[in-house]
């Protein structure tokens, strides 16, 4: 296998430990209520700390990826994603229930974390290994996301019987393809980013970003501050702004793109629907005919997207639409 596959199935296996994770953490919300007695609100607050350190870790991997490069990243990650077992386990049952809360919401943001992170390095990274056909091989990327999805929801419905493994057990599976991918990584040399060859600084490669995207990013950060750390509002917003004031500084005052601007939301609002949905699905359909049949219309739907993703290339070369076609006609079908 030549270093640059061995990179890129490296890269699918990280984010299909994700896949795995958010799967099983979707399919496990009855347990939790069953053990710690916590609300739908509750559990949707720590659901809700997964969606978080997925966002900080792409935001923050971003700015580094260029300066300390992809391999210190893989190995952050790695890290916090054993850390993030240790920290999720922690909660048993019998413990006062508001530090339950805490080991779940911290342990469920740590792996989310883990998980932004490596998104930040493997999509840059596929596409500088690949620069003769990027979208192919960022799909082929990309289709580990809901392969994941598919081995979690088999694993919650084989395994997540009242007779089956506990919580804890099937939670646990997303460190195999975790060492998998941490091996692959290991002893790898990374290449240096299209913007690090170049030399460019972090004003440089925020310019496109501007006020505009980091009026958004801003926004999300003082949201974090006030609602999950629960600082005082002025504080929050006060952080906010000051970071907008940074962006302005360093990228001398740039507007940004606004179609760059107008992709955040977008983008924004698809994380949304997407994973906030599919963080709750498994229960919802579960709810309104069996917990079982409910995982395997979860299944069922992530292998949809799993064989969508791989063919996409054969759809673009031979139908002829192209990546905004083949888009268009996605929604069009999903209204």
């Amino acid at each position: 296998m030549t270093q640059r596959n061995r990179l890129l199935w490296a890269g699918f296996m990280a984010i299909l430990a994700a896949g795995l994770g958010f799967a099983i953490r979707g399919g496990i919300f009855a347990d939790w209520s069953r053990e710690f007695g916590f609300s739908a609100t509750e559990l949707g607050q720590i659901g809700g700390a997964g969606f978080t350190g997925f966002c900080f870790g792409i935001l923050v991997g971003g700015f580094l990826a260029d300066k300390i490069g992809y391999g210190k990243l893989v190995l952050a990650a790695f890290t916090l994603h054993i850390l993030s077992a240790f920290v999720t386990c922690g909660a048993t049952e019998g413990m006062p229930r508001d530090l339950a809360y805490n080991y779940l919401l911290w342990g469920m943001f740590i792996f989310a974390y883990a998980n932004g992170t490596l998104e930040a390095v493997a999509n840059p990274l596929v596409a500088t290994l690949f620069p003769e056909n990027r979208t192919h091989y960022l799909n082929i990327l990309h289709a580990s996301w809901p392969a994941g999805l598919v081995l979690g929801g088999l694993a919650g419905a084989l395994l997540g019987t009242p007779d089956g493994w506990s919580w804890k057990a099937q939670l646990s599976l997303y460190l195999v393809p975790t060492l998998v991918y941490g091996c692959m990584f290991y002893g790898q040399t990374f290449p240096k980013s299209e913007a690090a060859s170049q030399g460019l600084s972090i004003g440089e490669m925020c310019k496109d970003v501007g006020l505009l995207g980091g009026a958004v990013i801003c926004g999300l950060v003082s949201l974090f501050l006030h609602d999950h750390l629960h600082l005082n509002a002025a504080i929050a917003y006060g952080v906010g702004c000051l970071g907008l004031v940074w962006i302005g500084v360093v990228t001398k005052g740039s507007i940004g793109r606004p179609l760059l601007f107008v992709l955040f939301l977008s983008h924004a609002l698809i994380g949304a629907v997407e994973l906030g949905t599919d963080g709750w699905i498994q229960n919802i359909t579960g709810n309104i005919l069996t917990p079982t049949l409910g995982k395997v219309l979860f299944v069922m739907a992530s292998l949809v997207m799993f064989s969508l993703r791989f063919c996409a290339d054969f759809i673009e070369r031979r139908i002829g639409l192209s990546p905004l076609g083949i888009l268009f006609a996605s929604c069009v079908v999903a209204t």
